[in-house]
């Protein structure tokens, strides 16, 4: 009888660990950036998209102006993570043509003063 309890506890605990690791990757989903997110905060932050697009790896990439101000921002749809977030200021002089799709050549890179040292 003292085999068939030992029995069983190992295999509660089996059981306990392996929800454990079960329950783990639904808790990471949750904190995924999703495209709607990056929509709404270009949005929020004065920028009209210009286009949302697939890349042939299967990530997302919004192209957004706000007057002389272009921002390319691509996301992982896999892991959620922004790859790249970039921004180009234009001249009046250069300043590209307000119903392009595209990133547009050219203009000066705008640093983000305040995601510098951030670690990523």
């Amino acid at each position: 009888m003292t085999c068939w309890l030992t029995l069983l506890q190992r295999w509660a605990r089996l059981l306990l660990v392996l929800l454990f690791f079960a329950a783990s990757p639904v808790a990471a989903v949750d904190h995924r950036i999703t495209p709607e997110m990056v929509s709404a905060a270009l949005e929020a932050q004065g920028y009209t998209i210009a286009s949302t697009t697939r890349t042939l790896l299967g990530r997302v990439r919004f192209v957004a102006s706000r007057d002389l101000i272009w921002r390319e921002v691509v996301l992982d749809l896999s892991t959620g993570q922004i790859l790249r977030d970039y921004a180009v200021e234009f001249t009046p002089a250069e300043a590209p043509r307000a119903d392009s799709t595209d990133m547009p050549r050219g203009g000066t890179v705008i640093v983000d003063t305040q995601s510098q040292g951030a670690g990523g």
